[in-house]
């Protein structure tokens, strides 16, 4: 990007200079003639004026926008090499004194803010340099599309990327038999244009967390498995007591997730429906899967091992005896044991639609609601300063509560949504028929298990 705006640079600068003044032409007028009369049209000096004044304003103005991206990603840079020194010394700290100084603490704080903030201007620099065109308008330039559409025949790949999938047209088409066909009559019929679709969820965990992409197939890294025990009180002239460490190492695999659907060969013909049958049913349906594999995978398998299953159970011995609490106090009791485990400030927490309108309900023993009047602005809804996160990708009674920190764990991307269109498979070229695949392949790579709380509204002390 720097390179082609330091070529259009130059390109105005050759034009504001392609006149130079030995040829004796900057200084003389071109003339319009129209029977004995000669009108001065411009003058070469003019030209060469305006396109240096061009080429001066618009070649810094170029560069400047091409290193605005490049100004952001070496802070960033420069923020994660300083905070991961702060960290060696916090590490170091506690390994001498047995704790993190303050100073040290309140430092490391100011620089991950920071480097947060630069991490979203830098995700926001990068969204607004994706194609603005429609997923319409790239598939009837892609030649891939343009030949199958032709040949009836053969295969196409296309990768979709950031914001191109974000907002999902409502409407699909599968065949003749799937769509249906109006019913003749007398009488003309309204017919609404589209496809009602079946009601869709709001996919919102992968924003918590933090992601960034890999190009390999497993993920290794070290923790610490016994940490050192704390330095105690020492005999001048005595053997001090030795301290020790061990380590280990855990892998996570790249997984995929994929679906497929068959669809007659006539629905190419048809660029709308393919374009927003793309757009809505197979790359939702895999994004849910997603979502559900963050929060509940197995880890056995193909299946990812999401937060809850790597969580640590909530102590319920924490809550009182007497049975006098609610939902709202178990919120409160597993940031109490987070904070005591000294693990990662947890900052979202994931529920049930109808365990969050339970606690959204709860009133005092005066009948007035706890977290505000109804009648009133709504405004950003938190509890103890996290952020509901409200999905039915859990069962109702279960939560997790945790950090998006990339310390306590991240999303790292192989492959983001790719959609296949296919005529090799089976006997679908005999059969005039089509396969359409959507896939994409991650991994969940969780460094803290134990800043991730698990456990259910039902279950007392």
């Amino acid at each position: 990007m720097k390179f082609k705006n330091i070529l259009w640079a130059a390109l105005l600068m050759v034009v504001g200079l392609w006149i130079a003044p030995q040829t004796g032409l900057a200084a003389a007028p071109a003339y319009v003639t129209s029977g004995a009369h000669s009108v001065p049209l411009f003058h070469w000096d003019q030209l060469f004026h305006w396109g240096s004044l061009a080429a001066g304003f618009l070649g810094p103005l170029a560069l400047g926008v091409a290193t605005t991206l490049e100004d952001v990603e070496s802070k960033l840079g420069a923020l994660k090499t300083e905070l991961k020194s702060w960290f060696d010394k916090a590490g170091e700290q506690e390994k001498k004194y047995g704790t993190i100084l303050e100073e040290t603490k309140t430092k490391i704080d100011a620089l991950q803010k920071q480097a947060d903030a630069l991490d979203i201007k830098l995700a926001d620099r990068h969204a607004a340099a994706l194609p603005t065109e429609t997923l319409q308008e790239v598939l009837e330039k892609d030649d891939s599309v343009k030949r199958l559409l032709r040949d009836k025949s053969g295969n196409c790949v296309m990768q979709f990327k950031g914001k191109q999938l974000q907002h999902f047209e409502r409407k699909t088409a599968i065949e003749s038999s799937a769509v249906g066909a109006a019913t003749s009559g007398v009488l003309q019929i309204e017919r609404v244009p589209g496809i009602v679709q079946e009601a869709r969820q709001a996919l919102t965990v992968r924003n918590l967390l933090s992601s960034r992409p890999t190009t390999m197939q497993v993920i290794d890294f070290v923790k610490v498995n016994a940490p050192l025990v704390i330095a105690s009180p020492q005999i001048e002239t005595h053997t001090k007591r030795e301290n020790a460490v061990t380590f280990t190492t855990k892998s996570e695999k790249v997984r995929m997730l994929a679906t497929w659907i068959p669809a007659s060969k006539q629905i190419l013909d048809d660029m709308t429906e393919l374009s927003s049958f793309l757009q809505s049913s197979l790359p939702y349906y895999v994004d849910l899967a997603e979502e559900q594999q963050l929060l509940s995978g197995s880890g056995s398998g193909e299946d990812l091992d999401g937060l809850i299953t790597q969580a640590t159970a909530f102590d319920t011995a924490l809550l009182p005896l007497s049975g006098s609490y609610n939902r709202i106090d178990y919120i409160g009791r597993v940031i109490q044991q987070i904070t005591a485990a000294k693990e990662l400030q947890p900052t979202f927490i994931v529920l049930h639609p109808n365990d969050w309108w339970a606690i959204r309900l709860t009133k005092d023993t005066q009948g007035r609601y706890i977290l505000g009047d109804p009648m009133g602005p709504v405004g950003v809804q938190t509890l103890f300063g996290l952020t509901p996160v409200i999905t039915t990708s859990v069962a109702p009674g279960t939560f997790l509560i945790g950090s998006g920190s990339s310390i306590a764990c991240e999303i790292r991307d192989r492959m983001e949504m790719t959609v296949e269109i296919a005529t090799q498979h089976s006997t679908y070229f005999v059969e005039n028929m089509i396969a359409i695949r959507a896939e994409k392949r991650l991994a969940l790579i969780v460094y803290r298990p134990a800043s991730f709380i698990t456990g259910s509204f039902t279950i007392s002390p």
